[in-house]
């Protein structure tokens, strides 16, 4: 009897120390939210919400329908999350952020400084880490999130998966999650650089549906570039070569496509790089930093334009000789812009060198100061693994 007063007693305790779901929420009283952009106007943020219309993205009524999948809302305050409780007067149902996809930055945002914003999504507990930020590029961030998608009817999903196809397969953008952005806002010699978006075309027929009703819609989404910050703040962009060096340099190249101009005749040979590997070695030479930026590739050739016999090992030499010095040559060109024209240590090598001389280091006042005169030495080695299954070009096979 004492014994089963006993169990009864422990099992009473261990259930008022059970927490419950005290904080969850119905499925019918949520509006999730895919997309966020903020905007600065004057002193106070524009925040652009995009949440799910579950009432048209429902297997049933996808094919019937005509309205649309998302619904944008827009509020501003002082702050974002003063911002986003202000639309609680327009949004019918508690915003949830579990899903989030995308947060886009206007200029104007991210040029007046990202870390307030970063601090509210960095401290909301509702929020993952696994969603990308971007700069929109001459545009609101606002107008971004409007815009209606062609493939996807959730436009944040679209950009999302956009974004992850391109760094994967071309290495002109980057993807920047939660994580690696407060840990580069706040890592002394690595400032942070984030993918553009731009829109193509007539952005106004662009937040209609007609943009889903032509072969050739009249408003797209593109990635373009990257942006580049001193700390927090934006102070100007990267072209398209300039992104694929930073890739190349900070080892964040899966694959990517390039070319170079046949040895002694007309015509491109393109080579696609399938691996690349790439390691910063920091010296100190004469109380001053340098470096050496070693890149491993290893590619394929997949076009040949000229007639050339890539049976010959000689051939085959050369090629990867020359597409070795034109990615040296690319890269560090680039590297020299980027220290004349912004001063920001987008690549990392203040965090190389903090972590080998570390003493050298608390010794610097300013890094982005000293990186502006730094001396960086890159040494590509490309290797080409495959020459496809013809060993001929086809013009020359079809002029014998």
């Amino acid at each position: 009897m004492n014994r089963a007063i006993s169990a009864g007693l422990c099992l009473f305790t261990f259930l008022c120390l059970l927490t419950g779901c005290w904080s969850s929420h119905e499925l019918n009283s949520i509006s999730i939210v895919v997309g966020m952009g903020i905007d600065k106007v004057g002193e106070r943020y524009k925040v652009t919400i995009q949440i799910v219309n579950p009432s048209q993205v429902s297997v049933k009524k996808a094919s019937s329908s005509n309205g649309n999948a998302v619904v944008a809302y827009e509020e501003t305050g002082m702050t974002v999350p003063e911002a986003l409780s202000r639309m609680s007067v327009k949004a019918s149902r508690f915003l949830h952020y579990s899903h989030l996809r995308m947060v886009v930055f206007g200029e104007d945002a991210a040029r007046a400084g990202i870390s307030k914003p970063l601090d509210f999504l960095s401290r909301n507990m509702d929020m993952r880490t696994d969603f990308y930020f971007i700069v929109a590029k001459q545009a609101k961030a606002s107008d971004v999130l409007n815009l209606i998608s062609v493939l996807d009817p959730i436009p944040a999903n679209n950009m999302y998966t956009m974004l992850e196809t391109s760094d994967k397969y071309w290495s002109a953008t980057g993807s920047m999650n939660l994580n690696r952005l407060l840990q580069e806002v706040g890592t002394p010699g690595k400032s942070p650089a984030m993918t553009g978006i731009e829109i193509i075309g007539n952005k106004n027929i662009g937040k209609q549906s007609a943009n889903t009703k032509y072969v050739k819609p009249p408003a797209l989404f593109k990635y373009s570039g990257m942006a580049v910050f001193n700390m927090d703040r934006f102070v100007g962009w990267l072209d398209e070569n300039d992104t694929k060096a930073l890739n190349y340099v900070q080892n964040s190249v899966s694959q990517s496509t390039g070319y170079i101009p046949c040895p002694g005749s007309q015509g491109n040979i393109t080579l696609q790089a399938i691996r690349s590997n790439s390691v910063i070695h920091p010296h100190l030479v004469n109380g001053a930093p340098e470096f050496d930026v070693n890149i491993g590739i290893d590619g394929d050739i997949a076009d040949v334009e000229c007639t050339i016999d890539l049976s010959q090992a000689s051939v085959v030499d050369e090629i990867e000789q020359l597409n070795n010095s034109k990615l040296e040559t690319i890269i560090e060109q680039s590297i020299a812009k980027i220290q004349k024209n912004f001063g920001a240590d987008i690549y990392g090598f203040g965090k190389t060198f903090h972590k080998k001389y570390p003493q050298s280091w608390h010794q610097i006042k300013n890094w982005n100061e000293v990186f502006q005169s730094v001396k960086v030495r890159v040494h590509v080695k490309f290797t080409i693994r495959r020459i496809g299954t013809i060993m001929q070009p086809i013009e020359k096979i079809t002029t014998e």
